[in-house]
């Protein structure tokens, strides 16, 4: 049966009242800022290369590490995508030589610290924040992980877990496929600054994948820290050279970032997401670098054409036309590799198209219509207003001065781009607009469900439409791969499935079985946190099914009668079911305990032997149960020994996310005839999401027939 819950969303709003202003705002004018002292960093590089920054700070008793790693998931196999993130993950928590990762946490915890490792696209990094008092301790346990990671199987195990359920929720946020989709379309699918993991590219990650990938790029001579905050200069750095000192260089250089390879096209792309309330917009092209000799100049493009009220995108596309419920854009220019220029909107389905054409629009204008004095005034004033704001703390001088360091930028970048910017004029400002924007050589993604669009996409006349693909590759089930289905596995399989239905009160037992009612206490796992829940349902098999989730002082109702069915809205209103969602209720029937063997010898039904196993240490075979298609419905687990049901295993949509559902059942109980388990425990791709307790069970009840009563 279908489960469902509800989550609760509180916003708080909060007004502030100002007094009426004197005179009008755009009279006044504020005295010039004072000159920004920027403290001088010390650059001290150990014999092995690694790169250190000292700046002190007395003002608090804190003691701040922060690494940067010139290695990234662009240097991981394609097919292995999510190795570099995991190795991230795991050299946190996956111990070292001397710590297990929980020693580790509660180390931490007793002294009130943090030490994180990780990995993005082109670069890794690292972080300590502890009290100055427990300087020593953090740099111990910094050098422990990032030089001895013992990545233990449990922790790998866990981070996979969780890679597998952001990938099963991935499809959650249309802005989030949007954004997804978009960086494919400007750096390609296959390319490690768009690519994403699958349970795939997961599958072909091992533990010596991920020891290969440290000790690859993990090295000495890749690493900068800078080191801010309460601390001696002199003990500090003697504590550095006994931890890192003798750490000895790689034996090969780390590729550098691959170079863009982009096709510049006009055209539309499409991906659909049925029943969206919205149609998320975003259009635009490859961008540009930091050392691009005209990047002052689009900061101040950026702010006039797509930055928050006042910019050209929203004033029109939003507030004059009421096209989108948010509109803006930027050119970007990243570091390391080209940048993506875009223009973004949500909107209503039925102004889509309209939504689109005038965004189109006021990327032109950039190129035609010169920026007015009010216009540079704002494209100006937001940059250097907060100027002031990357140099406010030891951690923003010491990280901006690392990352030139890292990129190959001059130490002064920022102050040379400030000046710049100062000295943009209008011409600078549409001269970068024509070199920079490409009106006509955009690619345009619409997420969004067609169906409630204004006008059909190629309305827009911009090239050809093209359908993305944001479906999620299914995860392979466990030994689906090995399922030989022939004679003797079939013969097996009914075999083992005939000795369970015996186990469990006989075919006669269950052949009888025509209504069930009962009562469940479920406990939900989100977040860490266990969230309680009754359930009530009642069946008449085999076309007649109720549920009521009574949670959070809310009551959820789902109700099937035939081929109809009904559940409630976050109103609290009965709706009726798709078909779709009818077929798709049914087919989970299908797989319900009661059903498979009620249906045993039914050819409707395959039942194949999937081989032996464990579970929990007791051994297990495993049967998988197919329909007259041939398509696997679910794989059962029967204790070897007793023939009773252990577990059941198929591939789902849950309310925790999509992939593989393995139910653990426990504590068989006699009802009537028949015997079933009364505990289950469900997990979601190995993490446990959910616990049931069944309290009331009884079959072949009367259950009276206004219980079915379809909404009025």
């Amino acid at each position: 049966m279908k489960k469902w819950t509800t989550l609760l969303c509180l916003w708080w709003l909060a007004a502030l009242a100002l007094p009426a202003a004197a005179q009008d705002v755009e009279s006044i004018t504020f005295p010039p800022l004072n000159p920004l002292e920027i403290p001088k960093v010390e650059k001290i590089q150990l014999d092995n290369g690694l790169r250190l920054y000292l700046l002190t700070d007395k003002s608090l008793p804190l003691f701040n590490v922060n690494v940067r790693l010139a290695a990234g998931s662009y240097l991981e196999p394609g097919d292995q995508a999510g190795l570099a993130e995991i190795t991230g993950t795991v050299m946190r928590t996956g111990g070292t030589r001397t710590w297990t990762g929980d020693q580790i946490d509660e180390l931490l915890e007793g002294i009130g610290g943090m030490v994180e490792t990780n990995f993005g696209d082109v670069e890794g990094g690292a972080f300590v924040n502890v009290l100055s008092d427990y300087a020593d301790t953090g740099l111990l346990v910094l050098a422990e992980v990032l030089r001895y990671p013992r990545f233990d199987q449990d922790k790998i195990d866990l981070a996979m877990v969780q890679a597998r359920t952001n990938i099963a929720r991935r499809n959650d946020e249309v802005s989030e496929i949007a954004l997804r989709e978009f960086r494919k379309l400007i750096y390609g699918a296959e390319s490690p600054y768009a690519r994403t993991m699958e349970y795939a590219t997961l599958d072909k990650v091992t533990r010596d994948d991920l020891v290969a990938f440290h000790d690859r790029y993990v090295r000495p001579e890749n690493i900068q820290m800078a080191i801010y905050g309460d601390f001696d200069k002199n003990k500090v750095l003697a504590r550095v050279k006994k931890l890192f000192g003798d750490w000895k260089k790689g034996t090969a250089a780390v590729p550098p970032p691959p170079v863009v390879d982009y096709q510049w096209r006009k055209q539309v792309y499409y991906a659909e997401k049925k029943g969206a309330k919205q149609s998320y917009i975003r259009m635009g092209h490859l961008g540009g670098m930091l050392k691009d000799p005209d990047y002052a100049d689009k900061i101040v493009m950026n702010s006039i054409l797509g930055l928050g009220f006042g910019s050209r995108l929203t004033d029109e596309v939003r507030t004059r036309l009421g096209l989108a419920y948010s509109a803006g854009g930027r050119y970007v220019s990243n570091a390391a590799y080209p940048g993506y220029f875009f223009a973004l909107a949500s909107t209503d389905p039925g102004n889509t198209v309209k939504a689109c054409r005038a965004m189109i629009e006021q990327i032109r204008s950039m190129q035609t219509v010169p920026p007015t004095d009010m216009e540079m005034k704002k494209g100006k004033d937001g940059y250097l207003n907060s100027f002031v704001f990357n140099f406010d703390s030891r951690r923003e001088v010491i990280g901006r001065i690392m990352s030139y360091d890292f990129y190959g930028l001059p130490e002064d970048f920022l102050q040379r781009e400030k000046t710049r910017v100062e000295q943009t004029t209008k011409d600078d400002v549409v001269a970068a607009a024509k070199r920079s924007l490409h009106p006509d050589s955009m690619v345009i993604l619409v997420v969004g469900d067609k169906e409630k669009f204004d006008l059909p996409l190629d309305s827009l006349g911009w090239g050809p439409i093209e359908a993305v693909d944001i479906s999620i590759p299914a995860p392979q089930q466990a030994d689906q791969e090995e399922l030989v289905v022939n004679d003797a596995n079939i013969a097996k399989g009914m075999e083992i499935l005939g000795k369970a239905i015996a186990a469990h009160g006989g075919t006669e037992a269950f052949a009888g079985v025509t209504s069930v009612v009962s009562t469940r206490s479920i406990k939900l796992v989100m977040g860490g946190q266990e969230l309680p829940a009754t359930v009530n349902s009642w069946e008449v098999i085999p076309d007649k099914e109720k549920s009521e989730i009574s949670i959070m002082g809310q009551k959820i109702i789902s109700l099937r009668v035939g081929q109809q069915g009904w559940r409630t809205d976050q109103t609290g209103q009965m709706v009726p079911l798709s078909a779709d969602e009818v077929a798709e209720g049914e087919k989970e029937r299908l797989r319900e305990t009661i059903r498979v063997f009620q249906a045993y010898g039914n050819p409707y039904y395959k039942a194949v032997y999937n081989g032996r196993g464990e579970l929990g240490g007791t051994p297990v075979e495993w049967v998988a149960i197919l329909d007259a298609s041939g398509e696997q419905l679910a794989r059962f687990g029967f204790d070897a020994g007793s023939h009773t049901l252990a577990a059941k295993m198929y591939f789902d949509q849950t309310m925790m996310g999509e992939g593989m559902v393995t139910e653990k059942y426990s504590n068989l109980q006699p009802k009537g005839k028949i015997t079933l388990p009364t505990v289950t425990v469900t997990e979601l791709n190995g993490q446990k999401i959910m616990e049931e307790n069944i309290s009331v069970f009884d079959v072949n009840t009367a259950i009276a027939a206004e219980v079915f009563a379809p909404p009025q």
